[in-house]
């Protein structure tokens, strides 16, 4: 009883902070770790332990997946190269140079040990940092690099931990670990696609809305638990088979499956982000008290600023490289735009004739779009050095820093770690400040650089030219609507008239007035809606596999599809 009441307080405090941060714009994750931290001192609330196991078996899998399902594939491939840097090279180097350093002035925590408080603090935690974002309009390259880089830093983070656990034991060997960390990542990515693939042709064939979702939400532990049972990455391999899924769900769902599984979704994702911070304040108390049985706090706070400090200037390093890596990718897509202004050259016509053989013109021309789109992306989405100082503040650490360090043995190799309730404090530490210094100014830096996404009404006019673009193919491929025929039989006028309004509804994105049919008509009306409707999402497939759209056009046309399926089937 008292876990239910406790629960629905908690669900409380996240409607009400949700409300209070609309209002007064104070981001909704800063604000439940503050909440947090002063319910930990309240005498009648109970002590609260996030164990490892709840964080990264119960909680980490399913908000890596809602998280997943929001980066698009095409944006995540023009940033492999910047995300990869932020997510596994500016995890990996800071996690060995807070190591260094804490050794070097805490001789009292050993090497091992230090390398593994600064694996727990080296990746990013984005739900504060995008929350901001979105509402203040963050450019969506900066959103992408945000979010990709936290769905790939957790896996890179933790199995750098356990490389580093590893060494806490005698024999620790540098070759084996390096094996198992090769292991963990091409494993998590080999489950991740092949779980992702089954699930999506298995939830395919159910049928059911509901069914569909119950299996979506059993995904991220179907692929997290084989993962990490054969000692690959669990994390990687959740992240794998969301953007999977995602990506295959416009061919194997249907439009009301899709709408319930998105709304699903979006609920408990905003759940676990959030209340990962309430619980997060809520245990302050607890690790002071601990920290304390072990020896006091002496330098603990000494300790946790010199993380920071660290941490502040290998971020701000790091995203450095991330601009230059961006002026020099501008460089090479001004030549490349040069280099195929005319189209193909003589000798790109040469080998697309020797590897698409017959279909070589239209391959060769998908390929032309869709490398054209590529070079408007890097001119048009480039990160400026305004770019990057907004990039490196939202460095926050979160609650994978704090799930991380708990991973840490009380005993390793027969003998108890030393000092592992002091590192533990610092991990939180480090997260808190992190979380309160740059979440709590954050705002102010994104306004004073001036960085703004494309506005309302420019978002709906690049949605309204996409529709058109589709229209377009879908004339071109099956032909005007008055000369479409049912089974070899002509279309009767008034079914057109009604088919033609939708569509112009669907053009315009207003509601117009709706024709009533006959009974012996609705099954032909259906028939050529159903086909257009197909034609539209192929056009929009083909569209998205170009990328001259943003992913925001993309996500918003293909609800207005669904919705414009789920209508049709509620008034035929």
């Amino acid at each position: 009883m008292e876990l239910i009441v406790l629960a629905l307080i908690g669900l409380t405090v996240l409607v009400a902070s949700a409300l209070f941060s609309r209002r007064t714009g104070i981001a909704a994750p800063l604000l439940l770790l503050v909440l947090g931290i002063a319910a930990s001192f309240i005498p009648w609330v109970p002590d609260v332990e996030l164990s490892n196991e709840v964080v990264l078996l119960g909680i980490l899998p399913p908000i890596l997946f809602a998280s997943g399902r929001n980066v698009p594939v095409i944006e995540l491939r023009r940033n492999l190269k910047p995300i990869a840097w932020l997510s596994i090279i500016m995890v990996i180097v800071p996690a060995v140079v807070v190591g260094l350093i804490v050794n070097a002035l805490f001789s009292e925590i050993s090497l091992p040990l230090a390398i593994a408080l600064g694996a727990a603090v080296s990746p990013i935690d984005a739900v504060a940092a995008t929350s901001i974002g979105r509402r203040l309009g963050l450019p969506d390259r900066i959103m992408t690099l945000l979010e990709g880089e936290s769905l790939f830093n957790d896996a890179a983070a933790l199995v750098t931990m356990r490389m580093a656990v590893a060494a806490l034991a005698a024999g620790f060997s540098f070759v084996e670990a390096s094996l198992g960390f090769l292991w963990a990542v091409v494993g998590g990515l080999a489950i991740g696609h092949v779980v992702g693939r089954i699930i999506n042709w298995a939830r395919g064939r159910l049928g059911d809305p509901i069914l569909v979702t119950v299996a979506t939400i059993a995904s991220p532990w179907a692929s997290y638990i084989p993962a990490e049972q054969v000692h690959a990455s669990g994390v990687i391999a959740v992240v794998v088979s969301s953007v999977v899924m995602t990506h295959l769900a416009p061919r194997s769902l249907n439009a009301e499956e899709r709408t319930m599984v998105r709304s699903t979704w979006a609920t408990v994702s905003y759940v676990l982000e959030h209340a990962v911070f309430l619980l997060m304040g809520m245990q302050i108390t607890l690790l002071v008290s601990d920290s304390s049985s072990s020896g006091g706090m002496g330098r603990v706070w000494l300790m946790a600023l010199v993380v920071l400090v660290v941490l502040i200037v290998l971020r701000a390093i790091g995203v450095a490289v991330v601009v230059w890596m961006s002026n020099h990718r501008e460089a090479r897509a001004r030549t490349l735009g040069r280099y195929l202004k005319d189209g193909l050259p003589e000798k790109g016509e040469e080998r697309a004739r020797a590897r698409f053989g017959e279909n070589w013109e239209l391959e060769s021309s998908r390929w032309l779009n869709r490398t054209r789109a590529d070079i408007d992306y890097a001119l048009t989405e480039q990160i400026s050095p305004k770019g990057g100082v907004v990039l490196a503040w939202a460095g926050m650490r979160g609650v994978v820093t704090l799930a991380a360090i708990q991973t840490l043995p009380y005993v390793a190799g027969g003998q108890l770690v030393e000092h592992r309730g002091t590192v533990i404090l610092v991990a939180f530490l480090v997260a808190v400040a992190s979380l309160l210094l740059f979440g709590g100014t954050l705002p102010f830096v994104i306004r004073s650089t001036g960085l703004a996404a494309p506005g309302i009404d420019e978002r709906r006019h690049e949605e309204k030219m996409l529709v058109r673009s589709m229209l377009e193919t879908v004339n071109r491929e099956l032909g005007p609507l008055a000369e479409q025929t049912i089974d070899g039989q002509p279309v009767p006028p008034h079914v057109i008239t009604k088919l033609e309004r939708r569509m112009a509804a669907l053009s315009n994105r207003t509601n117009t007035e709706a024709l009533r049919l006959e009974r012996d008509t609705r099954d032909v009306y259906w028939a050529l809606f159903t086909r257009y409707l197909e034609a539209l999402r192929l056009a929009l497939e083909e569209e998205r596999s170009v990328g001259a759209y943003s992913h925001h056009a993309f996500h918003a046309v293909e609800d207005m599809l669904d919705r414009f399926e789920v209508n049709a089937r509620s008034r035929v």
